[in-house]
């Protein structure tokens, strides 16, 4: 398989991560077993894609059988009701203890797949085939799953680490170009919170080339859930620059109003500004922040970043505990840390220079 190769260590096991072209189908071979029953959960947009029918067509010749599922697009999949749909599918179609998930989609379909391997039948192997720049750089990598609920984003779910993840290149050639730019804003995340020369190589605009970028990020998302699984020691939390506005965001404006990475950005610069507040990070370096972002095609303002209509939605967020939020702040580029007691003025005024289109302030 002509792929590089990233290791990820689990308590359930460790596993690998393959970022290349041309790993798909034929690369599931190596952790699939033969003749065992399969459920693919596919992104019902790439449903009819060339490589999607390919993969199909290998497992209905693997597999003792395949169940195929198709998951409607957008974050709405992620919820109570879909969960239901799916699993009663498998239940139906009479898919047993000793059968596989393959996840094929971007990052909803991998979270729903991956809760619904955690729990049906109390549990069943996944491997999960990102098919978006978040997918592979993100999600599908590190063992969370979950689905969303009325009060928050990803307030349900399990820790359940996949069999392999492979990231074939191919599909982001057929990723229309404002869904490639939101998947850049992860990719900025990962420069700025652990690697400030993959921020400079991004600072201008997008790469030639995304083999490195996406194995770069791969290689700091694994290090970091290695470290901190279970997200109990704070250093996996670093991963969340930028999500606490961001998923207030998407509680507000509505999934469909603003796509996740470009939610991310904003939550990024309002982070930045935090950060000049309450860790003494440089003004200009949250002003090359902001500049990096632009260049990527992404906004980095909101009318809604209010604190009256932030807070109620902020303080639901999973990284919240009875301290407050933890906020995820910059000393640097390539620098983060965890950050508690953050008041509620600086929090204020940082959401009214962003809003506003202000510099930063000390």
């Amino acid at each position: 398989m002509n792929a590089q190769r990233v290791r990820v260590k689990s308590s359930a096991g460790d596993y690998s991560v393959y970022v290349g072209e041309k790993i798909l189908p034929q690369g599931l071979q190596s952790h699939l077993p033969a003749k065992v029953p399969v459920a693919m959960l596919v992104d019902e947009g790439i449903a009819a894609l060339p490589l999607t029918l390919a993969i199909f067509a290998w497992l209905e010749k693997r597999a003792s059988r395949v169940v195929r599922v198709r998951i409607p697009a957008g974050e709405r999949s992620k919820s109570v009701e879909e969960y239901g749909r799916v699993v009663r599918q498998l239940a139906g179609a009479g898919l047993t203890r000793d059968g596989w998930i393959v996840a094929v989609g971007g990052g909803v379909t991998g979270d729903l797949a991956g809760f619904v391997a955690a729990t049906y039948l109390r549990g069943l192997p996944v491997i999960q085939i990102p098919t978006t720049v978040v997918s592979m750089v993100d999600s599908s990598v590190g063992g969370k799953t979950g689905i969303d609920l009325p009060e928050g984003k990803n307030l349900v779910g399990a820790f359940h680490p996949p069999k392999a993840v492979l990231a074939d290149l191919r599909w982001l050639d057929s990723l229309p170009l404002a869904e490639k730019r939101a998947g850049m804003a992860e990719v900025l995340k990962y420069g700025a919170i652990a690697d400030s020369k993959l921020f400079g190589s991004l600072a201008k605009g997008p790469p030639r080339s995304m083999k490195k970028v996406v194995k770069r990020c791969v290689e700091i998302k694994a290090k970091l859930a290695g470290e901190d699984e279970r997200d109990l020691k704070g250093k996996r939390a670093l991963l969340n620059f930028g999500h606490t506005v961001a998923h207030g965001l998407e509680g507000i404006v509505g999934y469909e109003g603003l796509r996740h990475g470009e939610a991310v950005a904003i939550g990024m610069v309002v982070a930045a500004h935090l950060s000049v507040k309450a860790r003494r990070f440089k003004k200009k370096a949250a002003e090359k922040l902001k500049a990096a972002i632009r260049a990527h095609g992404l906004p980095v303002t909101h009318p809604e970043l209010r604190w009256d209509r932030l807070s109620p939605v902020m303080a639901r967020d999973k990284k919240a505990t009875t301290q407050g939020i933890r906020w995820v702040l910059l000393k640097k580029i390539g620098k983060a840390d965890l950050v508690t007691g953050v008041t509620e003025k600086k929090i204020q005024l940082a959401l009214e220079e962003v809003r506003e289109g202000k510099l930063p302030k000390g």
